[in-house]
């Protein structure tokens, strides 16, 4: 019997990697935002701006280590061209980099800009491909 292979959580995993990489960042569009795997929330007075949010649109395994992920990255902030700027920081961030979780990543879509219909907020996105490293199960 072979030995079995699992892949980390793709949402977590984009996450945490994009955490670390915009702890670094100088730019003023990027200081101070929030990376969720949750939604948005609270009210116009009480929401922390910018706001980025991860959700995996599926996992997908090719072979036995070979694993990857649909992942879309949604950016809010206060004006289309801070969210527009921040997203597309975000996606050249993720393509250039690695973790322990995450070998690499390619472009699906995007940025794109457009608006949050439920909250009237400035929204951009974009949707990358994540390789994900192959974990043996003891």
């Amino acid at each position: 019997m072979n030995t079995p292979i699992a892949f980390p959580d793709a949402q977590l995993a984009v996450r945490d990697l994009l955490r670390t990489l915009l702890a670094s960042r100088t730019e003023p569009y990027a200081r101070g935002a929030v990376v969720s795997t949750k939604g948005l929330t609270g009210d116009d007075a009480s929401r922390k701006l910018p706001y980025i949010q991860v959700r995996s649109d599926g996992k997908f395994r090719d072979s036995r280590l070979d694993g990857r992920a649909t992942v879309r990255v949604l950016v809010y902030h206060r004006d289309e061209g801070l969210g527009e700027a921040l997203a597309a920081l975000c996606e050249a961030l993720l393509l250039s980099a690695s973790s322990a979780d995450v070998r690499g990543s390619t472009s699906v879509t995007g940025p794109i800009p457009t608006g949050d219909p439920e909250t009237g907020l400035p929204l951009s996105f974009f949707t990358i491909t994540a390789r994900l490293r192959p974990r043996q199960l003891t």
